[in-house]
This record gives structure tokens, sequence and C-alpha cells, in this order.
């Protein structure tokens, strides 16, 4: 375990100050880029992962509440925060939470409050703000918010900027690297956990039970666990809503899991791993699963700098042709073979020619999970991935859980 294993719980920072000013001034330096003087960053932080990132990436803020709940005076815009960035100034957050702890955030400048938009609006007006103004998220910021934003700040024009500190947390700096190489040790002991608990005919929930335990453990947090096998293998997972259900795979039973969360720090891995319940399978499934493995590996050994997301789909794209699959639902639902990594999923881009890889490269600093997924009728459904750091050369392995379990 490193340094910053306990950090949040010790009173310190899991990264550098230099760290954060690094950001800052990254980010800074993208909006003097996009012709913006100031931009509001949004963040729902309580409870939930999805829309968290940019905060924690600015400000290492996360809500102790437990999620979006009741607007009644003066409560309002539980669950909401923001990071308020100025061109020549540090950053300013507005919290909604009573128990933010000064010694966890590197912003100096930071209030609680029980109404974090009446909260911006305040501050915009005393700096006398005006102009067109950076408004990040757009994607999930609630409509009965926005209209109080709006008509509280008429001498301002709003620019949609969703992308804004995405882009510049697409590269990891070493300091994240670090903590994203203890990410992978903590998923990787969580999945091979569950997979030999499966491979032993456990129960979903018992292989569920001791890869969260590896988490909970190793410092992480469970976003998803999801587990099918047998008659639901061509579903995502077996319980939509938990993920797993008390029953254990039979000997012979293909057994999908996949495991999704913040493994460490805030940083998300998703592995996925295949195999069949007893550990021996038949032909045909060995072919299923060797074929699948094959893509996730043939696309990896690729990737390098500089190679085009697109270029790294088109292998993928042959390698399924060449192999004629039944249809699979993951398939369908997830029409790509990777995506870059970080405080959450960081698609678009995509590796994927159908849906939108903006012409992106792969570049050095990436976190990048790969991945693939076949059936074969009358044998089973085989998903993988992996997650990966791209580094000068080529691709460093993050979670090193083994691929074949025979």
């Amino acid at each position: 375990m490193t340094e910053t294993a306990n950090c949040r719980s010790t009173g310190s920072l899991p990264f550098s100050i230099q760290e954060y000013r690094n950001r800052w001034d990254k980010v800074h330096e993208e909006m003097d880029r996009c012709g913006l003087e100031t931009a509001v960053v949004w963040g729902r932080t309580a409870s939930t992962f999805d829309r968290a990132a940019d905060i924690l990436y600015l400000s290492n803020y996360f809500s102790s509440k437990v999620g979006q709940g009741f607007d009644a005076e003066p409560h309002s815009a539980r669950a909401y925060c923001a990071v308020i960035l100025r061109q020549g100034h540090e950053p300013e957050l507005v919290a909604d939470d009573p128990d933010l702890r000064p010694e966890l955030t590197p912003i100096r400048n930071h209030c609680s409050a029980a109404d974090p938009v009446d909260q911006v609006i305040a501050s915009l007006r005393s700096t006398s703000t005006r102009g067109e103004v950076g408004f990040v998220g757009t994607d999930f910021f609630p409509m009965k918010y926005w209209w109080q934003i709006v008509n509280a700040t008429p001498s301002i024009k709003w620019r949609p900027s969703d992308d804004l500190v995405r882009k510049v947390r697409m590269i990891k700096s070493a300091e994240e690297r670090t903590v994203i190489r203890q990410a992978g040790v903590v998923a990787s002991k969580a999945m091979s956990c569950m997979m030999e608990a499966l491979i032993a005919c456990k129960p979903e929930t018992e292989a569920a039970a001791r890869a969260a335990a590896e988490i909970v453990r190793g410092g992480g947090i469970v976003d998803k666990i999801q587990i099918s096998h047998g008659s639901t293998i061509g579903y995502t997972c077996g319980d939509p809503l938990a993920g797993y259900r008390p029953v254990a795979p039979q000997s012979g039973d293909m057994v999908r899991a996949f495991l999704i969360g913040p493994m460490y720090q805030g940083y998300y891995l998703d592995p996925g791993r295949t195999a069949v319940a007893g550990g021996t399978p038949d032909p045909r499934q060995r072919e299923l699963i060797e074929a699948t493995i094959g893509i996730v590996e043939a696309i990896a050994a690729f990737v390098r700098p500089g190679v085009s997301f697109s270029e790294a789909a088109a292998i993928g794209d042959k390698m399924v042709e060449d192999f004629k699959p039944d249809a699979d639902p993951a398939a369908t639902k997830f029409p790509f073979f990777g995506h870059p990594h970080g405080l959450y999923f960081e698609g678009p881009p995509y590796i994927s020619t159908v849906l939108d890889h903006q012409n992106a490269v792969f570049e050095e600093g990436m976190l990048i999970g790969i991945e693939a997924f076949l059936a074969r009728k009358g044998v089973g459904n085989a998903g993988f991935e992996q997650n990966y750091l791209v580094g000068a050369q080529g691709l460093e392995l993050v979670t090193d859980t083994p691929m074949r379990w025979h």
C-alpha cells in the first residue's frame, strides 16, 4: 500500500499541493484557449460518482451527504457543488455539506452553503462577473436550478463547456499514475477472489462478497459487481438491481464477471473475465473464450502513442468479422472496444468505428480500458476487459488478474 492509502482518514491530501496547482493551471490554459475568463464547474458528489470527477480532480471534495434530497427553505440543490475558476485567481469551492473538512481540500477559498446555486450567484455578483462564462455540467444540472441561475445572472451569457476539465483530466500525471497502479492492485486482488469463487462453484453472492471485501480492505469503493452464469450468461448480470444472485453455477457453466468502481482515491477500473465453473471448458467454450481474449490482446499489442482510436477499433472489427459470432447483448450495448478511464469513464472518445472517436489518438499518460464481447449459440457469451496506462512505448497493464482460468 502506498503512503496515500488512508489519506482521507488521516487528514491529508492524496496528492501534493503542486499537483493541484498544475491541474488548475492546465484548466486555466484551456479556458484561455476557449476565450473564457470565468467558468463554473458543477458536480454532483453525494453518494454518486458519475458526476463527481471534475470536482474531485480540482478540489478533492466529496460530499458526505446521502444523495439528492429535498428542497425546503433554507436548503436547496442538495448534493450539488461547484468550483468557480477565474483567470488570475485561485479557485473557489462552493460545497453543499457543512462537514467540509479544510484539511482535505487544496482550495483555500471555500465555503459550505445551504443553497449552493444561490451561493454561486452571490459569488459571481460580488466579482461583477459578466459576459461569457463557461458552464460545466449541462448534461446533469437540473432544469429548476438552471432557471434559478439564468434568471439571477442576466449580465452573463452562459456557454456550455462540459469538456473543459475532462480534456485536462485525460492525461494522467506521474502522481496520478502511482495512485492508479495501486488501484490496479486492489482491483486485481478482488477480481481474482471473485473468479476463484465462481470457478469453485460458489454462489454469485459469495463471489461478490469476497471481491467487495478486498476492495473495501484496499481502500476502494464498489460501484457495481456484475455476474452472470448458466442460463443468464447472455445478460450483463443475472440480477439488474444487485448485479448478482444467491445462485451457484454448476460445473461446466460459463461464468462472466465484471468489477466496476473507484478502486483507490476515486480512480475507476472495470476489469472483466469469463471462465467455466469447474475450470475445464469444453472445446467450443475454449474457442469462444480464446477468441474474445485474442481481440483484447491484439488491440493492446497494437496500441502505442500516436495510434488512432479508429485504427485500433478496426483491428477488433476484423477479428469479430472473422469469428462470425452470434448476437451478444453486451456487444450491442457497448459497440466499442474500450475507452479512456480516470475518475469515471471518460469517453468519448471511444475505441470504435461506429461511435464518436473524435479523431483521437492514444497519448502517453492515458488510462484506458480495452474490452471485447462475443457470443455463440449453444455455447454462451464471453466478455473480457483489461485496464492499461499508455506508456511511451506501449501499454502498461494495470489489472493483472489472469485472463485464462483453464
